[in-house]
């Protein structure tokens, strides 16, 4: 299958799943796919960066540390917010390196409260630096407070919502 030609058509869910599912069955193409992220214009990156958070989403181990810190070049750099997005989703989704990155962590928290970015990279940011709790139980108190003193008068129900089960699983 011609990727980029794929890619060049308008993509539903449906779409995205097909291409997901050839990579699934040639696991040799995945890094062609995941080069498209960074090889294509705006508009297209998205589209491969969807692809590859399925991909993430039934085959994280497929990512490894060099697709981890060329992800997290990406989103320190742009400012396409679908791409941010499907970036911070595959993020998400696979292993951290070890020491954990702290200019991602404090992106992280710039996302999460900036109104200027969609509702959804501001969730993810949020599920992200739960993550580096995990990994840095240290981390943890200051993300609580941080949560528990946040201004929710601008945020959306969603991000309530989500703010409310992070505290949650924080407090566990």
């Amino acid at each position: 299958m011609d990727y980029q030609e794929y890619l060049s058509n308008p993509l539903s869910l449906r779409y995205v799943d097909i291409l997901a599912n050839e990579i699934y069955t040639h696991p040799a193409d995945f890094e062609q796919i995941f080069q498209l992220i960074f090889k294509l214009d705006e508009k297209f990156k998205w589209r491969a960066a969807w692809a590859c958070q399925k991909i993430s989403e039934k085959h994280p181990e497929w990512f490894n540390e060099n697709h981890f810190f060329a992800l997290k070049s990406l989103v320190l750099s742009t400012s396409n917010g679908g791409l941010l997005r499907g970036c911070l989703s595959i993020l998400n989704n696979i292993t951290f390196p070890n020491p954990l990155p702290v200019d991602l962590l404090n992106a992280c928290y710039d996302w999460m409260i900036s109104p200027k970015y969609p509702i959804a990279v501001q969730a993810i940011s949020m599920k992200l630096i739960f993550k580096f709790c995990v990994l840095e139980p240290e981390l943890k108190q200051e993300f609580i407070s941080y949560l528990e003193n946040m201004d929710t008068s601008c945020l959306s129900a969603g991000m309530i919502a989500v703010s409310r089960n992070t505290l949650k699983l924080l407090n566990k």
